[in-house]
């Protein structure tokens, strides 16, 4: 059954955090893998391009809301009015024991559940997991376009401590960017933890290249997506960090540069990418 073959525009697909098995058992892989995982999606050219952080305080309007969900205390969520209410067609949430994920895709169209279990490694750079999860992706009738799958397995180096404190790090940057008025700084020193323990990580270099964009401080922001996008070529959050750092450097050229790339690598209207950014650099640099 192909879920989206027939439907007018692009879907979207939503990748919650996974939660613990019992909240006693918190850590920062289950934010982890919700982060290697939406940024796997994400190059599913056959979706629309979003992300959790866009709705984090929409799902969770009080932050002890969102923290009984991390740490698994919560309620289930109502996922059919939050479709309805967040124009959201299709659900990734699931639950963490030891080197096990339990996945569960929703689909507010028929109003059901899809469950598969899938074991998770640092020692094959999570690429074993990432396949799985594309597998199942196909098989629920979301397939992933054959040129994306390589670009989605890109090597993540990162020990089960290193997907801890990227994990909390994690954490940290959603709380900042929905919860606060964000006119004091983020404490980067979580973020550079995490790429002192994974320095060949894009996720930890994009998420760092994050904290320093939110402090406005670009120069080292535009470095960690730099390094970010050495590790994987098809980062599109790296890539949209770097037209961001070049609107407020001043640099209208490699703001088009990235936004033009990361057009190009969703498979996107290269030229509406460039209006886009042109429209957005008049705005700040007027």
């Amino acid at each position: 059954m192909d879920r989206i073959g027939n439907e007018k525009g692009k879907l979207r697909f939503i990748v919650l955090p996974l939660q613990p098995a019992s909240a006693d058992s918190f850590s920062g892989v289950g934010l982890a893998l919700h982060f290697l995982l939406g940024n796997t999606v994400v190059l599913n050219t056959n979706l629309k391009e979003f992300w959790f952080g866009w709705r984090t305080k929409k799902l969770f309007p009080v932050k002890e809301d969102f923290t009984a969900y991390l740490t698994g205390q919560n309620q289930p969520l109502a996922f059919k009015p939050l479709s309805e209410e967040q124009k959201i067609r299709f659900w990734l949430y699931g639950r963490v024991k030891g080197d096990l994920a339990s996945l569960s895709i929703y689909d507010s169209s028929t109003d059901s559940h899809a469950d598969t279990e899938i074991r998770f490694s640092p020692d094959d750079h999570l690429v074993g997991f990432r396949k799985a999860f594309i597998a199942q992706l196909s098989g629920y009738g979301i397939p992933f376009p054959e040129a994306m799958r390589a670009p989605a397995l890109w090597p993540e180096k990162m020990s089960y401590e290193g997907m801890d404190v990227l994990g909390r790090a994690l954490e940290s940057f959603y709380y900042y960017s929905a919860y606060t008025d964000k006119t004091g700084r983020i404490d980067t020193a979580p973020f550079e933890k995490a790429v002192a323990l994974s320095s060949e990580s894009f996720m930890t270099q994009n998420l760092l290249g994050w904290a320093h964009y939110r402090n406005k401080d670009y120069p080292p922001a535009r470095a960690g997506f730099l390094r970010a996008v050495l590790v994987n070529s098809a980062g599109t959050g790296a890539m949209a960090g770097l037209m961001w750092c070049g609107i407020f450097m001043k640099n209208k050229e490699e703001a088009l540069f990235w936004a033009s790339r990361a057009a190009e690598v969703r498979n996107q209207d290269v030229a509406k990418a460039r209006q886009k950014t042109i429209k957005r650099w008049n705005k700040y640099n007027s």
